[in-house]
């Protein structure tokens, strides 16, 4: 299909070359189920405000665009929902259950709607993994059944369902089953799901108006007036309510609430979520004409189909129907409908053999409403998943929403643990940076040797060095609580060094046994810690992931662990030392120093930069943990180059390795970029004006930016991978600026 953007209209054309252009559907509708006699048609510009005026940023869209489209929306297609101060009564049914046998934790609640016997009683069910540790993301499923139909299991809570053929009420039970969903593979993820049977906000057939939410609201029209709400307005105000509800539920991120709903009510799903946008993910599931699909395409189901008075007319405003035997009098269409969700995460799911459906159509809807996931720098988070099939879920549909959701809203596993860590009270900070500047005196003060103390309970009494946490903010008291996220175990990475600085400098102030005995200690940790090739590892002396006894750059662990050296080395508040602890010292440095040297990684002949890890026997480039590959990292060879640069008389060699560093950080910067935090996301736009920045990890041999998630999958661009990677690790960084700009003198100097 070709396409066009800007000022003039977007057209699509049929695949098939020789296909001719023909009206959009005939004066008596044949249903088209032919590819190659789709025809030409011209969708709706979305980009371009009523006036005519071009949409060319998110604050444009945002401030006047999307607006004029749900307008739009409401008034031809959806109908208008009335504003209205009605609140439904909570009724608990269930707050502790056990469901999904013990998988899950189950609440139940009925929102009631209206007065007395016709109030409409809204079931919810909600499934909560048991294993959470704290408020988890929740997928909201409107779905055809009631709950005790769906979920087989003692204690569903039960009632009346709608027969729609006779439109009458019979008990749950004697309903059809005409969906199932299965929460499983979601609460197994780390997810929780809330279920609701549709027919509960109102009845699926002509005149169910009477029987539902909109009868408690106010009732409708007789007849209705063009631009008024449908049954899927209705559904749609039933779950914004039920939003209301999880919002207030403690096990439940309130900032995470994901929906979904096959055919009519994935209509319903995109419809909720353009009104709403406390939907913070939309998965609308074969939702084909008057959902994702396009309108003007003349495929599958028509606006003529669908909205005939004789099917499915009560669903939509009575406007739309008057669109069925000209849709490109249409003022919208699917791809606007699919824009108004932007930027928010979205999923389409479709079949390959759903020709009532569309799903061609749906791809075409998709591609054209790319454009505005575009002006947030989003357009990877509106993607597609086509099963093997037609209008049906499959498990494997399943399995690709519940990987959708771990994508775009973290795994919950993972993010309770992150979690967990920054609230810990002894999370690590950079106190040494608020205190190095100190004068002598104040280390001799009682403040500083209260500190200095705390600093000595917190000493792992095996290994000699300190934990990975704040180990000044209150003293070890042996309380299991006041351990910090990583546990109380000496650590290499950002730990040990700076306690013994602090400890040196308070005995230079003011002697105390303790503190030397201390220092000596934390010295012996990390010279025990060396490898004979120099490098140290990620942990010692336990190893407790795959990873661990890799020589590591990660985190800039070496050249932290040498800068402390080269202190003890010389430094005279560590002259306390015995001479031979402090030459010991001096030759780890420079092993060090020779470890850096032949770990420098050559692509192509050309010396580059350094990877993460290393082998620490044959030095090979290794990679950590699953989103940390094999590949020359921007990110922790800039501070390597500048310790190099520090050194005095360097070697030539060194002066090689260091010309190479930074003739290879000039010709791997990235210009032509701007890279932003945007609600704990990471979004990269353009900006021709931006200053240079640096990918934290470059494919060895072709220096191409590469990006990987949790799944191990290395992609081209960030957009790609999963959102709690994107904002939860440094992908780009200024590192080469000040490589560069140190090297520009230095290099002077040795040439």
């Amino acid at each position: 299909m070709a396409a066009t953007l800007g000022r003039l209209p977007l057209i699509l054309t049929c695949l098939c070359a020789a296909a001719t252009a023909q009206a959009q559907t005939p004066p008596k509708h044949v249903t088209n189920t032919d590819e190659s006699k789709v025809g030409n048609y011209t969708l709706p510009e979305l980009l371009r405000l009523s006036g005519g005026e071009p949409v060319t940023d998110k604050a444009g869209w945002q401030s006047a665009r999307r607006a004029e489209v749900l307008a739009l929306f409401a008034a031809h297609q959806f109908g208008q929902t009335p504003a209205t101060s009605v609140k439904p009564r909570i009724e608990s049914v269930e707050s502790d259950g056990v469901g999904l046998g013990g998988l899950a934790k189950r609440i139940q609640v009925r929102l009631v709607v209206g007065e007395g016997a016709d109030a409409a009683r809204i079931r919810v069910l909600l499934y909560v993994p048991a294993k959470a540790r704290g408020p988890v993301p929740v997928l909201l499923h409107i779905g055809f059944s009631p709950n005790a139909l769906v979920f087989p299991e003692a204690g569903i809570d039960e009632g009346m369902a709608w027969n729609v053929k006779t439109k009458a009420r019979v008990p749950d039970r004697q309903a059809t089953l005409l969906a199932g969903f299965d929460a499983r593979p979601f609460v197994e993820a780390g997810f929780a799901v809330a279920h609701v049977y549709y027919g509960d906000i109102e009845p699926d057939f002509a005149g169910g108006e009477k029987f539902g939410v909109r009868a408690a609201l106010g009732g409708t029209s007789d007849p209705r007036k063009p631009d008024e709400w449908g049954a899927i307005g209705a559904w749609s105000w039933g779950l914004s309510r039920i939003v209301d509800w999880l919002q207030t539920v403690p096990t439940i991120d309130g900032g995470k609430i994901a929906l979904s709903g096959a055919s009519r009510l994935g209509k319903t799903a995109l419809w909720a979520a353009a009104q709403d946008e406390r939907f913070t993910l939309v998965m609308p599931l074969i939702s084909g004409e008057g959902g994702a699909a396009i309108s003007r395409r003349d495929f599958g189901e028509t606006i003529a189909d669908i909205a005939s008075p004789t099917r499915y007319h009560y669903w939509f405003a009575p406007r739309y129907q008057s669109y069925g035997d000209d849709p490109s009098k249409l003022p919208v269409d699917g791809h606007m409908l699919l824009a108004l969700i932007a930027p928010r995460p979205m999923l389409l799911v479709n079949g390959d053999t759903d020709t009532w459906s569309d799903w061609q159509g749906e791809a075409v809807a998709a591609a054209a409403a790319k454009p505005v996931y575009a002006l947030f720098g989003r357009e990877s988070d509106l993607a597609t998943v086509t099963h093997k099939g037609g209008h049906t879920v499959l498990p494997e549909d399943l399995a690709a929403m519940t990987a959708f959701m771990r994508k775009q809203l973290g795994d919950p596993a993972i993010l309770a643990a992150n979690a967990a860590r920054k609230a810990n009270r002894n999370m690590p900070t950079g106190w040494w940076a608020t205190m190095q500047d100190k004068p002598a005196n104040w280390f001799a003060s009682a403040e500083a040797r209260t500190i200095a103390d705390t600093i000595l309970s917190w000493q792992d009494p095996k290994a000699g060095g300190w934990p990975l946490m704040n180990t000044i903010r209150e003293p070890n008291r042996g309380d299991p609580a006041q351990a910090g996220p990583w546990g109380t175990r000496a650590a290499l990475i950002k730990a040990t060094v700076n306690e013994m600085r602090f400890l040196a400098r308070a005995h230079s102030a003011k002697a105390d046994p303790r503190y030397v005995a201390a220092i000596d200690r934390g010295l012996s940790f990390i010279l025990g810690a060396q490898y004979p090739t120099g490098g140290f590892p990620h942990s010692w002396p336990v190893f407790s992931t795959p990873y661990d006894h890799q020589a590591t750059y990660n985190d800039d662990e070496i050249v932290d662990l040498m800068e402390l050296l080269r202190d003890v080395t010389a430094r005279p508040e560590f002259r306390v030392l015995a001479p031979a602890r402090r030459k010991a010292a001096a030759a780890a440095f420079d092993r060090a120093v020779d470890f850096i040297l032949k770990t420098q990684i050559v692509a192509n002949g050309v010396p580059t930069a350094w990877a993460q890890q290393y082998d620490e026997k044959t030095l090979e480039p290794r990679g950590a943990r699953v989103f940390e590959p094999v590949a020359i990292s921007g990110g922790e060879s800039a501070n390597v180059l500048l310790l190099l640069m520090t050194l005095d008389k360097p070697s030539a060699v060194v002066v090689r390795a260091v010309k190479a560093g930074a003739e290879w950080y000039r010709k791997v910067q990235i210009t032509g970029i701007r890279v932003e935090m945007v609600e704990g996301d990471r979004v990269v736009r353009a900006d021709p004006a931006a200053a240079p920045v640096w990918a934290r990890y470059y494919e060895i041999g072709t220096n191409r930016p590469i990006f990987v998630g949790r799944d191990g999958v290395i992609r081209s661009t960030l957009a790609e991978i999963d959102r709690e990677r994107r904002g939860g690790y440094a992908w780009y960084g200024n590192w080469g600026s000040a490589v560069l700009a140190r090297y520009a003198e230095w290099g002077k100097q040795h040439r």
